[in-house]
């Protein structure tokens, strides 16, 4: 017996989204009829769908999913006619087929039913209309049918942590329920919020309800918060959840990628039950650009996306960015949104306590995750870059990776040390020394072995090592007498490269540190203040404008001969330390590694006052 389930919504831009309506269509913009309740499009106007957020991925349908008949359903009013068509890719060229062109003449208020065949070459189908008088879309979307007996009962556990971030969570929380929560979608009988509150601000009193709850944890950091959301998942007798949606607290979300996260496991195929489904991150401050949907460790050691990033406002996109890309060695999701089946939830199992960043990584790894993506499911979050953060980039992201490649075994062929030796050499260059002195914390507090992460003191480690860093400032304000050109920071000088002699004593000097001062140049250098580096941009300058160009602050750097022998010597004992302990440092990592995933789970039983 079959019936007929809805896959996705069609969606029109509200609010802050409107500026960027090509990613939900293309052509003549819709009004809005108040009274009609409905989008207008007017007499001789048209309009394509073919876009990230209206495009309907039949290929990944197909794959991962037991549905039957797709079809294309609007309830309209109006004269209109109505082209049905998709996108393949045929080699590296992308190529359009027809599937179907129709014509109405609709009165009054009726839903129709385009029918996309399942033996379509299209990888992704949409439509375009054409108005031939005035036409009202009243709503849509794509549905299909299923087998009563393949439909799967789906319960979603969405864990969030938050740590004093009320202005994000609290947005979050009331559109969950205005548009989930408390609507007529499916998915708001099959939902439970599970908020995780580290920093103990929010309001129980206004949030607890039958689909939300707030739980009140020390601050453990994402990791420790995570874990708490866990734990409590697989608690619950009451709303026996089948997946945990693990979700940031400071994003921007789209209902509708819950909604059609819900739809895909509805109908997933039994195959791809196991398979985490993973959101795309898109930045916050570029909402049309992808930064990533899976992340993967390089041999380097860097953590970077898996597909190139993409403007999601444009028609080619959609279709590159709906490729079936083939799975690399170390692929991860990131817990901006990442939805993982209960079958990988344990209490034998939880994330590491590792206070922030890194547990997504070594999770996804050490299950060896699969991923599902789709146009669509995404979240909104400020791009790294915009953010940089030295203590969390230099001290927390390495530190972390040696801990996880020691306790979990993954990444066995990255030489994170070689990583960190590397960037130690070039932020010398750059008179970076605190930057340095967090490198080698990173690999001197992995040393210290398990004992010390099981600690609670992620927390005041994170404050004790922000406060070494100096803040940055504003440029103009602070530094009027020297010339920025900010569209140049990420610049190379062309015809200008470094010969392979000059590179060599720049790298072994480290920027001639130890170089009398009469034979520098005194003008600050300008350079960029996060990983971006032109070394001729400060060859021979001892003094560096580390700059961050997207806020235009800025902070002053001078040559010390004092500082940089300290570090030299203190990087020396360190990498003697490595070689010596290394073997023996992993072995206790891997025989505690049950005792360090539990060691958090006191906090479902005495977080809660």
């Amino acid at each position: 017996m079959d019936k007929i389930i809805k896959l996705q919504n069609l969606l029109f831009p509200k609010q802050d989204l409107e500026q960027h309506w090509w990613m939900f269509y293309r052509g003549d913009k819709f009004s809005h009829n108040v009274l009609e309740s409905a989008y207008c499009l007017e007499e001789e106007e048209h309009a394509e769908f073919f876009t990230y957020f209206n495009a309907f991925s039949i290929e990944k349908w197909k794959l991962y999913t037991n549905i039957k008949q797709p079809a294309l359903r609007l309830t309209a009013r109006g004269k209109f006619g109505i082209q049905l068509f998709g996108h393949y890719m045929n080699g590296n060229a992308i190529e359009k087929e027809v599937i179907s062109e129709n014509y109405y003449e609709l009165s009054e208020k009726e839903t129709i039913l385009l029918s996309i065949p399942m033996d379509t070459k299209c990888q992704v189908v949409s439509f375009q209309i054409f108005a031939y008088d005035d036409v009202f879309i009243y709503e849509g979307g794509y549905v299909a049918e299923i087998n009563v007996d393949q439909f799967n009962e789906v319960n979603l556990s969405l864990v969030t942590v938050t740590f004093k971030k009320e202005d994000f969570i609290t947005r979050n929380l009331r559109l969950l329920e205005n548009e989930i929560i408390y609507s007529d979608e499916e998915l708001a009988d099959h939902i439970f919020v599970r908020v995780i509150d580290n920093g103990r601000t929010l309001n129980e009193n206004e949030w607890n309800s039958e689909k939300i709850h707030i739980y009140k944890n020390p601050n453990v950091g994402g990791s420790g918060g995570y874990t708490r959301g866990m734990i409590e998942t697989l608690k619950d007798e009451k709303f026996v959840a089948t997946h945990a949606l693990l979700m940031d607290d400071d994003v921007k979300i789209l209902p509708e990628s819950l909604i059609r996260t819900y739809n895909i496991l509805c109908c997933v195929k039994s195959e791809y039950k196991e398979h985490f489904i993973s959101g795309a991150m898109l930045y916050y401050e570029r909402m049309n650009v992808q930064h990533e949907d899976v992340g993967f460790v390089s041999e380097d050691g860097t953590f970077g996306p898996r597909k190139p990033s993409m403007e999601m406002h444009l028609a080619n996109s959609v279709i590159l960015n709906e490729k079936i890309y083939q799975d690399q060695p170390n692929n991860y999701a990131g817990w901006w949104y990442c939805c993982i089946p209960r079958t990988k939830l344990s209490l034998e199992r939880l994330a590491l306590p590792l206070f922030i960043r890194g547990d997504d990584v070594e999770f996804s790894i050490a299950n060896h995750a699969k991923f599902i993506t789709m146009n669509g499911i995404c979240i909104w979050h400020m791009g790294f870059v915009t953010k940089f953060n030295m203590p969390m980039e230099f001290y927390q992201v390495h530190r972390n990776s040696l801990i996880i490649q020691a306790t979990s075994d993954v990444t066995p062929d990255v030489d994170y040390v070689e990583r960190i030796k590397n960037i130690f050499d070039k932020e010398l260059g750059r008179y970076n020394y605190v930057g340095c002195d967090l490198l080698l914390d990173a690999i001197e507090d992995f040393l210290k072995g398990p004992e010390f992460i099981m600690k609670p003191e992620g927390e005041m480690i994170m404050k004790k090592q922000a406060a070494r860093v100096q803040p940055l400032v504003d440029v103009r304000q602070n530094f009027p007498k020297i010339k920025v050109d900010y569209n140049d920071i990420y610049q190379f000088y062309k015809g200008k490269i470094f010969s392979e002699h000059k590179m060599k004593r720049y790298m072994k000097t480290h920027n001639w540190q130890l170089l009398p001062k009469f034979m520098m140049n005194h003008e600050p250098a300008v350079v960029a203040y996060d990983w971006f580096d032109i070394p001729e941009k400060q060859y021979r300058h001892d003094v560096v404008l580390a700059v961050n160009p997207h806020n235009q602050t800025g902070v002053l750097r001078y040559r010390s001969r004092k500082e940089y022998l300290r570090l030299m010597k203190r990087y020396r004992k360190i990498k003697r330390d490595y070689r010596r302990e290394l073997q023996e440092v992993t072995q206790k990592y891997q025989n505690a590694k049950n005792q360090i995933t539990g060691c958090l789970l006191y906090t479902s039983d005495a977080a809660d006052e």
